[in-house]
């Protein structure tokens, strides 16, 4: 008798790991896969986009393209999951699965730093990207400033790719004599998670661009008037261009089923 499999989430774990199950089952297995948004957005070309390299149409894909590969495409958002029941409620429907593969991924929550949505850009959705990119091109002298604010954050690489193609974009547009680009981090060094030596050999290629790297900054609070931004530590530091990593959470649904740890 035939099983079904539901995947929770349409970015980059969930496609694959539909389409990786297609592949691998007999016909009589559905694949479920659940997205609330009609598109799969690449978000690892987001740096290119910033950049002008890319356009969002090159960059995103209709969700109901599975379709073609043999998985069935449930729109809309997930409300409820229930692990012990292995039910899920999709659009007021209860759905029943004989497993569940979750990878709704992180919510992002800039909102959460008070006045960091207003004040810049947001490196990790498609719309701070495009305004990024309008303001880049524009952008001929003053602070350039990338903002992590808080670990952990997907890409561990990404504040630091987008620091160094910023920086490279104002030496090709003959602006870089007029530009400081400087990183701000909570984290103790870059890419910390893939050792002391990687992050080293990192520290050292954003350094060798001309860029400044601040670790161990928390940043409390963003005065967009001011264009400036307050850290915990007490320190403040001045941008005219601000590009930001937003703090990174569980979804509250995932929260609810009880499938986080103490650390939420």
């Amino acid at each position: 008798m035939g099983k079904t499999v539901m995947v929770l989430g349409g970015g980059i774990g969930g496609v694959v790991a539909a389409t990786r199950l297609r592949r691998l089952l007999p016909r009589e297995h559905r694949v479920l896969l659940v997205e609330r948004e009609a598109d799969h957005l690449f978000q690892a070309s987001l740096l290119w986009l910033m950049l002008g390299w890319r356009t969002p149409d090159q960059i995103r894909r209709p969700i109901a393209r599975l379709a073609r590969r043999g998985i069935e495409v449930v729109r809309g958002g997930v409300e409820r999951i229930d692990p012990a029941r292995r039910t899920v409620v999709v659009n007021g429907k209860e759905q029943t699965a004989d497993f569940l593969v979750i990878a709704l991924g992180a919510e992002l929550a800039p909102e959460a730093i008070p006045g960091l949505a207003q004040a810049g850009h947001n490196l990790y959705s498609l719309a701070g990207a495009q305004a990024l990119s309008t303001a880049r091109a524009k952008f001929q002298r003053g602070h350039i400033v990338l903002l992590v604010s808080a670990v952990p954050f997907k890409c561990p690489a990404a504040p630091y790719e987008a620091a160094m193609l910023l920086e490279d974009d104002c030496r090709r547009r003959g602006v870089r004599a007029d530009v400081s680009v400087d990183v701000y981090t909570p984290e103790p060094g870059p890419m910390a998670t893939a050792g002391p030596e990687v992050s080293k050999q990192m520290r050292q290629m954003v350094e060798s661009k001309g860029i400044d790297y601040h670790p161990e900054h928390t940043v409390t609070q963003v005065d967009a008037n001011k264009r400036l931004i307050h850290f915990a530590n007490g320190a403040t530091a001045k941008f005219d261009l601000l590009v930001y990593v937003p703090l990174h959470r569980a979804p509250q649904v995932v929260k609810d089923a009880g499938l986080t740890g103490t650390s939420g």
